[in-house]
């Protein structure tokens, strides 16, 4: 009789466990599909008609580079200031804590000339030579070493002032990926600012999910907007993504809108 009873109960938990699972499931589709269908309506908004637009999202959660979303991956396209990226993490990698302050400050606050200044830093200390065009040299191959496609990468600084800078959001996706299993990884993800808190997204989402919950970096040129960085997601997942607009002519304003809007989308992920 106890045996029958152990039995139920043991075929009882596995049905509420499948149950479970099932209903984890679902959830997880409905939110995926949610962010699809922003993701959707943020490529359609009229404020972007003409502009060029390119993103990527991972999922990371699991230490692995799964890709949900993309749309342009590949495309090169002027990256502004999150090119930053590109110089600040080779440059913590490489010098390693004498450089810590300073990609810290570089990256908060998104200052051109020491970016600039580490990338010629960089070249010197590869081929002896103080300069940009040995810089950038060094930090595109720095990448490529490091397993990075840097096909159709061009940079010309290290801070991204420049519109003939050309990277794709794959390209600064890859990195930021490369630096979660760098040793210098917490420094380099402290750096970026965190919405808002701190740095140049000190401004954003306030008093919203998004809150506390993305660090990132951002760009900004005549016509360009970029961001790309790390999101805590509500339900515990944690993504990579970089987004880039190029040509875009609505008001500032209203685009900052739109942009919150897709960060929103994968904080509730």
């Amino acid at each position: 009789m106890s045996m029958l009873s152990c039995r139920h109960g043991i075929e009882k938990k596995q049905v509420l466990i499948k149950i479970d699972s099932t209903a984890i499931r679902l959830r997880e589709k409905a939110r995926h599909d949610s962010l699809s269908l922003e993701l959707t309506q943020f490529l359609n908004d009229p404020c972007f008609k003409g502009a060029v637009i390119g993103y990527t999202i991972y999922d990371f959660t699991k230490g692995i580079q799964n890709l949900i979303f993309d749309h342009n991956a590949a495309l090169g396209m002027v990256p502004a200031s999150t090119q930053k990226i590109l110089t600040t993490a080779a440059a913590l990698e490489i010098f390693g804590e004498p450089v810590y302050q300073e990609v810290t400050i570089t990256n908060l606050n998104s200052i051109n000339w020491r970016a600039n200044r580490m990338l010629q830093k960089i070249g010197q200390q590869k081929y002896g030579k103080y300069d940009f065009l040995h810089g950038t040299q060094a930090v595109m191959e720095y990448w490529k070493d490091k397993g990075v496609d840097i096909s159709g990468l061009n940079m010309c600084d290290g801070s991204g002032r420049s519109h003939d800078n050309i990277a794709s959001p794959r390209q600064l996706s890859e990195v930021l990926f490369k630096m979660t299993i760098s040793p210098v990884f917490p420094v380099f993800y402290n750096s970026l600012p965190l919405a808002g808190i701190s740095g140049t997204m000190h401004k954003w989402l306030i008093g919203s999910n998004g809150e506390g919950r993305i660090r990132a970096k951002t760009g900004s040129l005549g016509g360009v907007r970029s961001y790309a960085g790390y999101v805590n997601t509500l339900s515990g997942k944690k993504l990579i993504f970089t987004l880039i607009i190029n040509n875009y002519n609505c008001r500032t304003k209203i685009l900052k809108q739109r942009v919150e809007d897709f960060m929103l989308g994968m904080v509730n992920l």
